[in-house]
């Protein structure tokens, strides 16, 4: 006879685990529990990466493996060494390219010269049917790898940055300075200690600045701090990226066609020169009640300025900084400094 009793589901016992000590459904205050997630995800964000480290070196040692396997036992064995190499080259580079259909094609060409590396093995094609395909998924499971290991660097620096602005002081007070530009950059100096640096650099800052883009227009912004790529950035895509900041004054709220024209400079500019920008800053006077327009405010918190150099994806906020009667700054978005310079990157998508 059947139970009138209804079954109760059992929870998986989190007693033991390191992760969870108590019951992980209850919830007090869901806000100070995100920050707590959030705070136990990054405490526990190093060892996460550690190990990502730990399993794309055993892949590799593996993909290396494999190939000296497809050429030991491959009959046509320069034939093979040729295609694996080919085929390494094709999946290295594909992750460069900028769009899905160039990828596709770069993907096919890799697929087709694995045909042939199995077809080199001749009458021991059995072991290519095996030993080639394993190249071909541990070369993805690399590229998964590299991907989740962006994801932690993104979410690690995004939680600093939260971080941040939830500990920042809610008051910015204007630094003395003979112009708005100077006043801004000297606030960042006072924030990033980087940015100080870098504007004591002899060729660091430029203003007035007149840049040409990679469209060949030329450009003006009242002042630009650069800091130029390593050397192997550019020979092998290792290394320093460089960095730039970009700021402009206006002598009112700068209007949505304003915005959208530094947007369209800095890229362009970023392209031609391959730097990618760190701080784009719109800096105006407030007199009386004027504040930005509402299609303005729109583009500066919805939009943002972003480059593809050497297939890393590089974003940046556009920032409108207001000057209050008051001594004050008024940020939008507000964009925290912390330690370091340089750039949001992620993957460019596959």
């Amino acid at each position: 006879m059947q139970s009138l009793v209804p079954e109760v589901y059992k929870y998986p016992d989190t007693s033991q685990s390191p992760v969870q000590k108590g019951d992980i459904r209850a919830v007090e205050n869901p806000i100070t529990a995100v920050f707590d997630l959030a705070e136990d995800v990054e405490a526990r964000s190093p060892k996460i990466r550690v190990s990502i480290v730990y399993a794309r070196i055993f892949i590799a040692f593996g993909l290396l493996l494999d190939a000296i396997m497809i050429v030991l036992v491959s009959e046509n064995q320069a034939l093979a060494l040729l295609l694996t190499i080919l085929i390494f080259f094709l999946l290295s580079v594909r992750r460069w390219l900028p769009d899905a259909t160039s990828r596709g094609v770069i993907l096919g060409l890799a697929l087709l010269a694995g045909v042939f590396d199995v077809l080199a093995f001749q009458s021991a094609i059995v072991f290519g049917i095996i030993l080639v395909p394993f190249f071909f998924l541990g070369r993805i499971a690399m590229e998964y790898l590299r991907e989740v290991h962006s994801f932690f660097e993104y979410y690690a620096l995004r939680h600093r940055i939260v971080k941040s602005v939830r500990d920042a002081d809610p008051v910015a007070y204007i630094p003395p300075g003979n112009d708005a530009t100077q006043r801004v950059l000297a606030f960042l100096a006072s924030r990033n200690p980087a940015v100080g640096q870098l504007m004591k650099t002899p060729g660091g800052v430029v203003t007035p600045a007149i840049l040409p883009g990679k469209s060949g227009m030329m450009y003006r912004f009242d002042v630009v701090v650069r800091r130029a790529p390593t050397a192997l950035r550019g020979l092998l895509g290792f290394g320093s990226p460089g960095t730039a900041i970009y700021v402009k004054s206006f002598t009112a709220p700068p209007s949505l066609s304003d915005l959208q024209a530094i947007k369209r400079a800095v890229e362009d500019i970023s392209i031609g020169t391959r730097i990618p920008p760190v701080r784009v800053i719109a800096v105006w006077r407030a007199d009386g009640d004027v504040k930005l327009s509402d299609e303005a405010y729109d583009f500066v918190t919805k939009e943002v300025v972003q480059v593809t150099l050497f297939g890393v994806e590089h974003t940046c906020s556009l920032q409108s900084i207001e000057e209050n009667a008051d001594g004050t700054y008024d940020f939008i978005p507000f964009i925290p400094e912390i330690a370091g310079l340089g750039p949001q990157t992620s993957p460019a998508a596959a």
